[in-house]
């Protein structure tokens, strides 16, 4: 049994109370919906819940993960599609970092790490596969440094597989982005616009690599 420690009961409170909203949350994440069709009679589920917010045009959206702030029906399609088609450690640190980004308790530089990570685990095998301590800096660097080796598949104006510049580019904008080396001058905390930017390139780029967009020349 769940218990969360109120001075009212949580029935009580009104619906847009921040603790009943927190016990909502709470209850979802302690489900083992890993095996949810055993919890489905007794519990409900976050779909049937998510069907009610969603008729009430809340905020919040109810998922397996929690609840987390709506976004446009599109680009959280697009996050889940990207999660769903990545391998596992690249959908893990994908999934924490929209959680970071969008979730009851937001933690922008969590979100902005956890976006660098699930690029990190597409980007480093496919280009640096032999560097033990291979980071997105050296996919940036080993990119530019053999940027006549790798093409995109999409097309430049001539019709022809496009240089990997433009990606690089991206890359290097999530990279150097990041506030990473606590104590530093440039150290600071990223801001939750960051965060949810970071997120958004991040799924982008995933889906990219992972799905062949670049490509090493034979």
């Amino acid at each position: 049994m769940l218990r969360i420690r109120t001075t009212v009961q949580p029935w009580n409170l009104p619906a847009d109370d921040p603790a009943f909203l927190d016990a909502v949350d709470a209850a979802i994440r302690w489900i083992d919906w890993g095996d949810w069709s055993s919890f489905r009679t007794e519990h409900g589920s976050p779909e049937s819940l998510e069907a009610i917010l969603d008729a009430a045009n809340s905020m919040w959206r109810a998922t397996r993960r929690g609840l987390e702030r709506r976004q446009n029906p599109t680009v959280t399609a697009a996050n889940a599609i990207a999660t769903r088609d990545a391998g596992d450690e690249a959908a893990r640190h994908l999934a924490a970092a929209w959680d970071a980004a969008y979730g009851r308790q937001p933690d922008p530089d969590k979100a902005y790490d956890q976006a660098v990570l699930a690029v990190e685990a597409v980007a480093c095998p496919l280009v640096c596969p032999a560097d033990p301590r291979r980071t997105l800096g050296t996919v940036i660097r080993d990119l530019r440094n053999q940027s006549s080796r790798w093409r995109l598949t999409i097309g430049d104006r001539l019709g022809q597989p496009a240089e990997p510049g433009r990606l690089i580019e991206m890359l290097a904008l999530l990279w150097e982005g990041q506030s990473r080396h606590a104590g530093s001058p440039n150290s600071r905390t990223q801001t939750p616009a960051e965060g949810e930017a970071a997120v958004h390139l991040a799924a982008t780029l995933v889906q990219w690599l992972g799905h062949g967009v670049l490509y090493r020349l034979p």
